[in-house]
């Protein structure tokens, strides 16, 4: 059965039960190749299967995914669910389908996918020549197929090509970098292993040193800023702002935000990032946005529900339920990478974090774990790197001290940066470091 097929006989089910329905189905074709010690350790595939089921009734809302291409027992069930639950002040009739039909492959990738054969990647990638590194690396080929009671009926088709790889100089030495693309493109896969190498032999070759908790300049790695300001981008989600998952608020649209040095957009049609879609999950058509410029929140992120209860328009977001970005852009800035820790002068370079967790959403109190290499400045060069460090600061005073911005871009995307992102590095001029 195809897609389409499959699509088309779920939505029959549905037609006369409810007042709206949609039905996306999405098969993705994924191969994964993962390293440990420089040697390929594990290889997996996988050919899934989304149904994600959307009816309304009455002002009720229900929405339902399963990893399945035989769903009619669960269709079955979706009147008695409805009957139990409470008209939605989320509900918002689906609105009208603007979005188009798209397709952005690398036959490539599909070959690689189809074929299980990874040997061209050890080739392009000289894992041959690889020392200790560990990681993964990922293609994919997706197709989506949207059809609903709007008569919306959308087909997408798109490749991925990502990964991250830690490397290792020694055993308290080791950096870390990611790519992303939805191009077949070793090049950027080498840049990043080469740039996780550089790290970890600086590492090697500095003292060991602890340092005090407090505040810091701070450069911020693509790898560290990615994480952030998926956060941030998010908090720009009118359903972050409605559930108290956000530090901003409705009333700081065109307010000032962040540093005038920033400028964030959300880029659904980047082609050479894999969230690149032309309909968002209500079949609107997506379109570039500034998300922040120069340090003003311009925009926030709507489909028909969040839009409704702002009195707004949807942005082209959805998410039948919550907002989201789906590429994340920053602009690049004047500060070239042989000036970045001249720029710093005294303080710490942060290469790679995990582990960020909110105390306080709506004051924006965070903290995040500094891994792999924190490289300690003092005026303009390196004199060691430190460990067992974290940020803790509120992500108002972090965006607001944003003093410098790197000229290279980075695609960055591994598991603490799940949205396609190409940033630069950024230069904080003060943040709060707590050390251990």
């Amino acid at each position: 059965m195809t897609l389409w097929e499959l699509a088309e006989a779920s939505a029959r089910t549905l037609k006369d039960r409810f007042e709206e329905y949609e039905v996306i189905v999405v098969n993705e074709r994924e191969i994964m190749l993962k390293l440990a010690n420089g040697e390929p350790s594990v290889t997996q595939s996988w050919n899934r299967y989304t149904i994600t089921v959307y009816v309304t009734k009455n002002g009720k809302i229900f929405q339902t995914s399963l990893s399945s291409t035989s769903p009619g027992e669960v269709l079955e069930k979706l009147d008695t669910i409805l009957a139990t639950l409470a008209p939605s002040p989320l509900y918002a009739p689906l609105p009208e389908p603007t979005g188009r039909d798209y397709e952005n492959t690398d036959e490539r990738i599909i070959e690689i996918v189809d074929s299980g054969d990874l040997s061209r990647i050890s080739e392009d990638l000289e894992l041959d020549q690889a020392g200790n590194w560990a990681g993964t690396i990922r293609l994919a080929s997706e197709e989506r197929v949207l059809v609903n009671s709007n008569n919306a009926s959308l087909h997408g088709k798109k490749t991925l090509f990502n990964g991250y790889m830690r490397v290792f100089a020694d055993e308290d030495s080791s950096g870390q970098w990611s790519w992303t693309s939805t191009m077949y493109r070793p090049d950027i896969a080498k840049k990043a292993v080469g740039a996780a190498a550089r790290l970890a032999e600086e590492c090697s070759s500095l003292p060991k040193r602890k340092i005090e908790s407090g505040n810091y300049r701070v450069l911020l790695s693509p790898m560290v800023a990615g994480n952030l300001l998926e956060i941030v981008a998010r908090s720009a989600s009118g359903g972050a702002m409605l559930f108290g998952f956000s530090f901003f608020k409705k009333e700081d649209l065109e307010a000032t935000v962040a540093s005038e040095k920033l400028t964030l957009y959300d880029k659904p049609r980047e082609k050479e990032l894999p969230g690149y879609s032309l309909f968002d999950d209500e079949g609107v058509a997506t379109r570039d946005k500034p998300v922040i410029e120069k340090g003003v929140l311009k925009n926030i992120l709507h489909n028909s529900k969040t839009a409704k209860l702002f009195g707004a328009e949807t942005t082209g977001n959805a998410g039948l339920l919550m907002p989201e970005p789906f590429n994340l852009d920053v602009a690049s800035g004047d500060l070239k990478d042989d000036e970045m820790l001249e720029a710093l002068g005294d303080g710490i370079y942060i290469t790679n974090n995990w582990y960020t967790r909110f105390q306080n959403y709506p004051e924006g109190l965070f903290s995040t774990v500094a891994r792999d290499a924190v490289i300690i400045v003092e005026g303009g060069k390196p004199v060691g790197c430190t460990s067992r460090v974290r940020i803790a600061d509120s992500m108002k005073r972090l965006l607001s001290n944003i003093e410098g911005v790197g000229a290279t871009l980075w695609q960055i995307q591994w598991w603490e940066v799940s949205t396609p992102t190409r940033l630069p590095h950024l230069l904080v001029s003060s943040a709060r470091i707590t050390s251990e």
